[in-house]
């Protein structure tokens, strides 16, 4: 019997036992490999190990071969400990592999620009060299390295002048080929039909990079495509996943002709709001500043303003930190939407110090004359605005009409509010520039 241990940084011979009356009418050079086992798996298939080890039934038989298989299972990086035993009788040799699992974290494999093959064809590759592979590969090892080199192979047989390139990114191992131009050149959205398929090539050409990404072409729609369905109440609107090819079309050769599929779903109208939490305001108050109307298309954008004005709202009330959860519940038969919204008021803060700054000594002191909000008041957020436009207008419009007659810039004026939580108090600087 032989028996042999490795870690992940070498492999160790630890038992060279020969049962001599076993091999004394045999050659080394004779005996054949006549079984292959497994011990200790936990997740991996006995199949997929075997065929990682390239081994197989009928192989001759030596230390050298089943060494370089044993190597083979550590570079994948799905093993913390690898070793094997074997067994010989007469010139039959049963080679049993002692497995320990490495329980490191492992990521999806991402191919991102690959445009000239199917997932298919390019699993198949990976399973050349990673026969167990399902998606993910662990985060340590060879395993990616081993991933690269099977696809750099794939390009270089279909005479392509890319090279492959990886990296290990948040979201997985992203694989990708570099050094060639993939811009995208004709755009296709089947199923766009209330948002015009015109529309949405358009703002894709003019909101995203053009040099294909499978990432890209998965994350823009999302945030760039949804948001002109939300407008006009398709706030189910999904998309499919992209399906990218060479561009055959004359003008384009070279580039990429993309397919993103549109599911536009159901057109809702509003129902209400129903509110939770609130206790300064009114649902009434509420519903005013929200500005959404019954039956009305529920327009995303439109409620997205609202939102910020309740927010507004809260804010002359010192509720600064005011907060709110927004669920949205449909009524497909009725193709209706009432938003569950929880609200987070938070708690009430007052006026700090006023500061003006960049003015003359004597203009900042007006200003602080004219100001309305005395220190310890329930401070609102939204004063500061008016104060240019009203009680300290006429100062501002005398600061103006002193530069111009300087020849001095028009100035910048800025609003900073400084919350201190600790005592809930707001200090507000008013700055004027240039």
């Amino acid at each position: 019997m032989q028996m042999i241990s490795l870690s992940r940084t070498a492999l160790l011979l630890v038992v060279a036992l020969l049962i001599s009356c076993a091999t004394s009418s045999f050659g080394q050079d004779a005996r054949k490999i006549t079984q292959i086992d497994t011990e200790g798996l936990q997740v991996l298939s006995r199949e997929n190990v075997i065929a990682m080890t390239e081994l197989k039934i009928g192989d001759a038989f030596s230390v050298g071969v089943v060494d370089a298989a044993a190597q083979r299972l550590l570079d994948s990086g799905l093993f913390k400990n690898v070793g094997y035993r074997t067994r010989t009788t007469g010139a039959a040799v049963i080679i049993t592999f002692q497995l320990e699992e490495l329980k490191s974290h492992s990521s999806p494999v991402v191919f991102d620009n690959f445009v000239w093959f199917s997932d298919e064809e390019l699993i198949a590759v990976v399973k050349s060299v990673l026969p167990s592979f399902a998606g993910s590969i662990p985060d340590t090892g060879k395993s990616a390295e081993m991933i690269k080199q099977a696809l750099q192979t794939l390009i270089v047989d279909r005479k392509l002048a890319g090279t492959v390139e990886y990296t290990l990114t948040d979201t997985g191992h992203l694989f990708r080929v570099g050094g060639l131009p993939l811009n995208i050149c004709t755009l296709h959205f089947p199923g766009a039909d209330k948002v015009p398929e015109q529309k949405l090539i358009a703002t894709t050409k003019s909101s995203t990079d053009l040099n294909y990404s499978r990432q890209a072409a998965l994350a823009f729609p999302k945030y760039g495509l949804f948001p002109l369905y939300r407008e006009v109440g398709h706030l189910k609107a999904s998309f499919g996943a992209p399906i990218a090819k060479p561009d055959t079309t004359p003008g384009c050769e070279g580039g990429v002709d993309l397919t993103i599929p549109v599911n536009e779903g159901l057109a809702y109208s509003w129902a209400r709001a129903d509110w939770r939490g609130n206790q300064i305001f009114s649902p009434n108050d509420l519903e005013n500043a929200l500005g959404m109307k019954v039956d009305e298309v529920a327009n995303g954008k439109k409620f997205d303003k609202g939102l910020k004005n309740v927010e507004k709202l809260y804010g002359t009330k010192g509720r600064i930190e005011a907060r709110f959860n927004a669920e949205p519940g449909f009524d497909d038969p009725a193709q209706k939407v009432t938003f569950r919204i929880d609200v987070s008021e938070g708690p009430e803060y007052r006026m700090g110090a006023i500061v003006f700054k960049g003015f003359s000594e004597e203009d900042a002191e007006a200003l602080k004359q004219k100001w309305q909000l005395g220190v310890g008041a329930v401070y609102d957020e939204s004063y500061s605005g008016r104060f240019l436009r009203e009680d300290g207008a006429a100062i501002f419009s005398r600061i103006l009409r002193s530069r111009q007659a300087q020849g001095r810039p028009v100035p910048n004026v800025s609003i900073s509010q400084k919350p201190n939580r600790q005592a809930l108090s707001v200090d507000v600087t008013i700055e004027i520039k240039n």
